[in-house]
């Protein structure tokens, strides 16, 4: 659909009269600002070939129906995201997978091929400090979708995490991959599904890297 058809089909649906910017944005998808005399959406190109149920519940909460983005349109977003790829973007140069103790790039090299035969094409850096006061909501790792980067912080580059657990925790975020979160048409999202979980079970040391967490989980995180 083209941009033209687009802003006139919202408009004869919300019956509002729109300033309407298409844009790329991988963390703001959706923006509306009511202002006297024009309406200011802001919305991601994944909208221009919208179905009419998303179209009708976008019209909805422009016409201020409902105050907050509904289910459905969230789940949506969450679907397309996945078909997004923007990893031609990520300036490699700049991921340091390479630490003081652990080499992440050499051990996701290592599960890729021993669990899923080499065919994951992600890359992988450490991100945050050494040493992080409040820690009441650590993260180990992290994945984001669109541009298939994993990110694991920097605190598990240390002697004292043991190499299966830092595996484990690679392996996690690789499985999210894998095993993509969705939403359903109630809103909830699923980010570990049932897949997911069969899954990570499968890493040969699962049960030793949650005892580990159990025992050690009051080294990371401090109320």
């Amino acid at each position: 659909m083209t941009l033209a058809v687009f802003q006139k089909e919202i408009e004869q649906l919300s019956k509002k009269k729109i300033k309407l910017k298409i844009n790329d944005n991988r963390s703001t998808m959706l923006s509306v600002k009511w202002e006297p005399g024009c309406t200011k959406v802001s919305m991601h190109r994944i909208f221009l070939e919208a179905p009419k149920n998303i179209m009708d519940a976008l019209s909805c909460h422009i016409r201020k129906e409902n105050s907050a983005v509904s289910p459905t349109v969230k789940a949506y977003i969450e679907n397309k995201l996945k078909s997004l790829d923007y990893s031609s973007t990520l300036d490699k140069a700049k991921l340091v997978s390479d630490g003081n103790v652990y080499d992440l790039r050499e051990i996701y090299e290592y599960l890729n091929d021993y669990y899923f035969g080499g065919v994951l094409d992600l890359s992988i850096t450490w991100y945050g400090k050494s040493y992080i006061k409040n820690r009441s909501r650590f993260t180990f790792g992290l994945y984001f979708q669109p541009l298939k980067l994993i990110k694991i912080h920097k605190m598990l580059d240390s002697l004292e995490i043991p190499l299966y657990f830092i595996e484990y925790v690679i392996y996690h975020e690789m499985l999210h991959h894998v095993c993509p979160s969705y939403y359903d048409e109630s809103g909830r999202n699923h980010v570990h599904t049932p897949e997911f979980k069969k899954r990570e079970k499968t890493f040969k040391d699962f049960k030793k890297a949650q005892e580990w967490l159990k025992i050690n989980s009051h080294h990371f995180f401090i109320d």
